[in-house]
């Protein structure tokens, strides 16, 4: 809808420490429990758009792009998890069905992993037979593509509903497991077909049943 904002989040919702009270005093009249308060956070990749629709139907469309992450080594940290935040904040003036591209939200991880068989992996120098060491880079460049199309009447919402309904089911087929001979293979969902779609219970193309 024109001038209303659009948001997604695909993440977890992770819990926060805000504040804390311990009974750290030796005066207290009673007992005292000590408590914490939380709040719970969105961690993940979330995307908001609000879009402007002016007369001569281009879109100005303010961006807000964010990716965060908990940083594996704070999870065990008493004051609570530290995130890695990397976000985007843009207004975009494009034409009606035209691709705006976002990118540049670019991330490197390194990890490393030791496996030894113990006791004799501590030895020094024979030890290096009985141990490996890994190491992985990860390079991510997280790119987003939107392209707004101006809506404006039910004929136009129906046709695009059923162009985006007919893209989701052919991927679907697509990506049918291969049959083995092996072993049997159970094949994944698909959506109906349009025309079962169009014609199903209740809805205005379905035909009228006779008493």
């Amino acid at each position: 809808m024109d001038n209303e904002e659009a948001k997604i989040t695909i993440g977890q919702n992770v819990p926060f420490i805000t504040g804390q009270f311990t009974n750290t005093g030796t005066n207290s009249g009673g007992t005292v429990n000590p408590f914490q308060t939380i709040e719970r956070k969105d961690v993940g990749l979330t995307l908001k758009v609000k879009p402007q629709i002016s007369q001569d139907g281009t879109v100005k469309l303010t961006i807000y792009q964010e990716t965060s992450s908990v940083l594996a080594s704070s999870l065990k940290d008493p004051s609570g998890p530290t995130t890695n935040k990397r976000t985007i904040e843009t207004n975009v003036l494009v034409e009606d069905g035209a691709v705006v591209v976002l990118g540049g939200l670019l991330q490197d991880d390194y990890a490393g992993n030791q496996d030894k068989v113990p006791g004799l992996g501590d030895i020094p120098l024979f030890g290096n037979l009985f141990k490996s060491e890994s190491r992985t880079r990860t390079k991510t460049n997280l790119m987003v593509f939107l392209r707004p199309v101006v809506v404006r009447d039910s004929v136009s919402t129906d046709r695009l509903s059923m162009d985006r309904y007919e893209m989701m089911r052919s991927g679907q087929s697509a990506a049918q497991p291969v049959a083995s001979k092996i072993m049997s293979v159970n094949d994944g969902p698909v959506l109906p077909a349009k025309a079962a779609v169009i014609a199903a219970p209740g809805s205005a193309a379905a035909p009228a049943v006779k008493p």
